[in-house]
């Protein structure tokens, strides 16, 4: 267990977090891929439409410990923050998932059946325990821990499961037991134990105030990744809901740059500032939300123009209405990408609930788009992805101005205007180029990804000044 507990300089961990998060995504892919293959769609909108809405849920049902934790711990390391949140666990999330999902069966959702209550338990605690598991080793900044059970969770787990067990809902209930089992144990193991006499009641007060606080931020981010595909599956059908909830994993792309910096940064960042040293942070986060602004911007524009060889080479099936879902989705992908990366900074900024005014102000504009179109007979499809869009664009624009605000940061400058124009301009270039050879499409996607990239790292090894040479010191500093 020592490697798990081993902690890692920025560079190393940055490095591990972004093969975690690859490996993870390859993962995602993979078990979406096969899924839709050997089930169809409509049963990749079902399982996609579960494991969106509890992880969606799973702030609320830890009270925010999965912010909360690695913040407190991470300022000096005290073993109490472990067990008092163990504690939490098992006298808070056990009871509050019991009761959340007979709330859900109770609102007769469809794609939730009662039959498969304890199901939904049983895979509700995995995902809440792998995600307090994941905190604890990030408050420790034991990085490759945190990462190897991130990806074996997420990633291994169910690959492994869904190619063994035939049924969907018998699959979630072997992920939940076999996922709970191990980050419960993997937990206490690294915790040193559970100690009694560490019990202490101002800690569980603290957590809890801290998470109680954020607790809207976790209600907004659950209607903001929840509320569209729960939407579409009452409204529409649950081939949309796949169409939309694949769309939106290629919007979490942007988790292989959010990932490893917020996980990275929230303990470092927590540590700074209880030792009273802020000085370097806003050089840090110039460099990462121009790179992550950047690579977004590409991101999408790529994705737009390779939508439906994406979908087909991927899913196994293409139609106008998936490519059309994908093309509205993957328009949000810079705004998701900057509000990802302010979240852990304006956490670890302050105690007050900033995050809870953001997202609460971007899910309650989502709804009211919502409400608006149905009132007015709009497609609710559209309508649906027009609300996501704005509200990612309301997430994003808070999250800047708060990130201003707590570390007097500036964004936008005329050297970023500069790189963004250049970076579209040679991502659109380079398709278009590649269009005008007679070969199937799948080569011209290939082709226009490692020309871009060839590209990209020729730029990246020779740039003497500016965020990118920055960024470039960082790592190889």
């Amino acid at each position: 267990m020592k490697i798990f507990a081993s902690k890692l300089s920025f560079k190393s961990d940055f490095m591990v977090t972004f093969l975690n998060g690859l490996i993870v995504i390859g993962g995602v892919f993979i078990l979406n891929g096969f899924i839709s293959r050997v089930y169809g769609m409509e049963v990749l909108g079902e399982f996609l439409l579960v494991k969106r809405t509890f992880s969606a849920l799973v702030g609320i049902l830890l009270l925010g410990m999965n912010v909360g934790l690695p913040n407190y711990l991470s300022r000096n390391f005290e073993r109490t923050y472990g067990d008092n949140s163990f504690l939490l666990f098992l006298i808070f999330t056990i009871p509050a998932t019991l009761s959340t999902i007979g709330i859900i069966l109770l609102a007769d959702i469809n794609g939730f059946y009662f039959e498969y209550y304890w199901v939904y338990v049983v895979y509700s605690l995995g995902i809440s325990a792998q995600i307090i598991t994941y905190g604890l080793y990030r408050g420790y900044i034991n990085m490759i821990g945190a990462n190897i059970f991130q990806l074996l969770g997420t990633g291994a787990i169910p690959i492994i499961i869904f190619s063994l067990v035939s049924n969907l809902y018998r699959s979630l209930f072997w992920i939940g037991i076999v996922t709970a089992i191990i980050m419960i144990f993997v937990f206490i193991i690294r915790n040193k134990g559970i100690q009694i006499n560490e019990i202490k009641i101002n800690i569980i007060k603290q957590i809890a105030k801290y998470g109680f606080e954020r607790l809207p931020s976790f209600i907004a981010q659950f209607i903001l990744l929840a509320g569209i595909p729960i939407f579409l599956a009452q409204s529409v059908n649950f081939e949309s809901v796949a169409y939309f909830n694949s769309s939106f994993s290629l919007v979490r792309l942007s988790l292989l740059i959010v990932n490893p910096i917020s996980m990275i940064l929230l303990p470092r960042v927590s540590n700074k500032i209880a030792s009273g040293s802020k000085g370097d942070i806003s050089n840090i986060l110039d460099i990462l939300f121009k790179a992550g602004l950047v690579f977004s911007i590409v991101g999408t524009i790529f994705c737009y123009v390779y939508a439906p060889i994406i979908l087909n080479s991927w899913l196994g099936e293409v139609n106008e209405l998936g490519i059309k879902i994908l093309r509205l989705t993957i328009v949000s992908l810079p705004f998701y990408t900057l509000s990802g990366l302010a979240r852990s900074p304006i956490d670890a900024a302050s105690e007050k609930g900033y995050n809870s005014i953001i997202y609460g102000i971007a899910a309650f504009v989502m709804l009211i788009i919502i409400f608006i179109g149905e009132y007015l007979n709009y497609n609710l499809l559209f309508t649906a992805l027009v609300s996501f869009l704005i509200s990612n664009a309301i997430t994003a624009i808070g999250s800047i101005f708060y990130i201003k605000k707590l570390f007097n940061y500036k964004l936008w400058n005329l050297e970023l205007i500069r790189d963004l124009i250049i970076s579209s301009i040679l991502i659109c270039t380079i398709s278009w180029f590649s269009s005008l050879f007679p070969i199937p499409d799948l080569w011209k996607f290939l082709i226009s990804g490692f020309l871009f990239l060839t590209i990209s790292l020729i730029i990246f090894t020779y740039v003497k000044k500016g965020w990118l040479a920055n960024l470039k010191s960082r790592i190889y500093g």
